[in-house]
């Protein structure tokens, strides 16, 4: 009996396989992953490599999470590589979705940092010499 059980748990375990190429994991990537503004609040420039894997099968869409906004798309892995121009003044998420359903597969982000914070406003608008 035992025999039998192990036959059939070994035989189950080699026909198992992701239901779909979707389910599949996608390795997704932003480099570099920070982008260093002078002072807080400015806009920080910076060009972004972003990087993944998609299964062969499939349209995909790389896109802005806050708003939606698709940067490109394309078709299986006819693509794995974007360059971006960065130009935003908070940390921004990015995507990567399949098309047809919207269903994320990967999300990475860009942290703006900055090196000074804003200037202190004075308590008054008078200053004494």
């Amino acid at each position: 009996m035992n025999k039998l059980f192990l036959c059939c748990l070994f035989l189950l375990l080699m026909n198992a396989q992701p239901a779909s190429a979707a389910e599949q994991t996608v390795n997704f990537t932003a480099t570099p992953e920070q982008c260093v503004a002078l002072h807080k609040g400015q806009t920080c420039y910076q060009n972004i490599q972003f990087k993944w894997q998609t299964p062969n099968k499939g349209k995909y869409c790389l896109l802005q999470a806050a708003d939606s906004q698709r940067v490109i798309c394309w078709e299986g892995n006819f693509l794995q590589h974007y360059e971006y121009s960065f130009e935003r003044t908070n940390t921004t998420a990015y995507r990567l979705i399949e098309q047809s359903t919207d269903r994320i597969l990967a999300e990475v982000k860009v942290v703006v940092i900055w090196v000074y914070k804003a200037p202190k406003q004075s308590q008054s608008g008078w200053r004494l010499f």
